[in-house]
């Protein structure tokens, strides 16, 4: 059964010919802490930019509150890898360092409208993963990270749902 998360994990962290394949960790818990840890830098790092490119007062502060919510969660996985030995990588994974470069490269309601998309399916996918993670892991503090990060996912997709049917509605009709 474990083999499932395993699976899941891995297909969340994208391997592209640009980079090397790293070393494959030890345990599915450690591939779920990676993909955390590399899901939390890049999150930290799009929720800034919404937060200064925004142009929708929303997608401003749902950037805000993406930085200090994935903070907080990369704090509770990274000490949950110290405790399991587990070695996190320094940055996001290549799908994610591309997605940030689209981030850059766009702004006014262009940026709104990719910074919320993506953010639905990036939230969309956290979501199935912690229903994998719940069904397979044995681990205790996994567990309880995966437990306490269910209601804020859901939250989070919830709210950018809404920014994404106010941003509709604004747009102008062709």
């Amino acid at each position: 059964m474990i083999t499932v998360m395993a699976a899941a994990v891995l297909a969340a962290l994208p391997v592209t010919a640009t980079t090397a394949a790293p070393a494959r960790p030890v345990s599915p818990e450690a591939e779920f802490l990676i993909a955390a840890h590399q899901g939390n830098l890049a999150q930290i790092t799009a929720g800034r930019l919404a937060a200064r490119k925004g142009e929708v007062s929303s997608v401003r502060k749902l950037g805000k509150r993406f930085v200090a919510y994935h903070r907080k969660l990369d704090a509770q996985v990274r000490a949950a890898a110290a405790a399991l030995e587990v070695r996190l990588p320094a940055e996001p994974n290549s799908e994610q360092l591309t997605l940030n470069e689209r981030y850059q490269a766009t702004s006014g309601r262009e940026f709104d409208t990719l910074f919320v998309s993506t953010q639905i399916s990036a939230y969309e996918r956290a979501a199935k993963l912690a229903r994998i993670v719940l069904r397979t892991t044995t681990d205790p503090t996994v567990r309880k990270i995966v437990v306490t990060a269910v209601p804020a996912i859901e939250k989070n997709r919830d709210a950018l749902t809404a920014t994404r049917n106010r941003i509709a509605l604004e747009q102008p009709r062709q």
